[in-house]
């Protein structure tokens, strides 16, 4: 008796190995000669050198067929492709570009290029927006944000920081306001960092409030000032920036 009950033991774990092992060899199998259909990638760049571009989105730009992107972006990859240098009009372009893409049933990879990563300020919320693009439509190679680049040259933990963009949000500014009235900390993106600290200052923020500007991240003229409001507000930045209050 206590063979039998032995034997249907292993039997039973046998059966079960059996199982396991055929749904897992099925699954490569499934996986191995499934044809993805991607073929538009939103490619996020980093902040700005190509040192801190990912080799995983080298290696997407590098082998697309088309390549969109600002003049600064175009200029880190060397693309084999063809090239469209977007403007300050990129939403149209983009627009216009993605239609006419889609509509022709083209089969040739697009690579979009956004700074930073897509998923914050970047483009993946634009193209998003577009009422003909699903989001199977396309897949996003994560880049490292300039919030990452500006935590890391403060060395702060940023999972302690609200997390706020202004770039084309200006109703985002009273957002701002209601954080540094809380003395909460953030990183902010400014859309004009001169406005935006008046802004604070006529609505209540003392003028020696300080705040950290991040200017040119992973450029070669990047510059990084911690200062009192009153004194920020006399110079003038690039667009380029990342600001931090704590």
């Amino acid at each position: 008796m206590v063979f039998l009950k032995n034997f249907f033991e292993r039997l039973i774990v046998f059966k079960s190995y059996i199982k396991y092992h055929f749904n897992i060899v099925s699954l490569k199998t499934c996986s191995k000669n499934y044809k993805w259909d991607t073929v538009i990638y939103i490619v996020g760049i980093g902040p700005g050198s190509r040192d801190y571009v990912t080799e995983k989105a080298f290696d997407t730009v590098e082998t697309s067929d088309f390549v969109l992107g600002s003049k600064r972006s175009l200029e880190i990859f060397e693309i084999n492709g063809k090239r469209m240098e977007l403007t300050l009009n990129l939403k149209n372009e983009l627009y216009d570009f993605l239609k006419n893409y889609k509509n022709s049933n083209s089969k040739e990879k697009v690579s979009i290029l956004s700074t930073g990563d897509p998923c914050f300020s970047g483009l993946l919320k634009t193209i998003f927006s577009f009422d003909f693009i699903d989001q199977n439509d396309f897949e996003v190679i994560p880049g490292i944000s300039s919030i990452q680049m500006a935590a890391a040259k403060a060395k702060i933990s940023w999972e302690d920081y609200n997390i706020l963009t202004i770039h084309g949000k200006e109703e985002n500014l009273k957002k701002l306001l209601d954080f540094v009235k809380n003395d909460e900390k953030v990183i902010f993106l400014p859309n004009n960092l001169k406005n935006d600290i008046k802004f604070l200052i006529e609505n209540g923020i003392s003028d020696e409030k300080e705040i950290t500007v991040l200017e040119n991240l992973s450029y070669s003229n990047e510059r990084i000032i911690t200062n009192k409001i009153s004194n920020l507000v006399k110079n003038d930045y690039s667009y380029l920036l990342v600001c931090i209050i704590n």
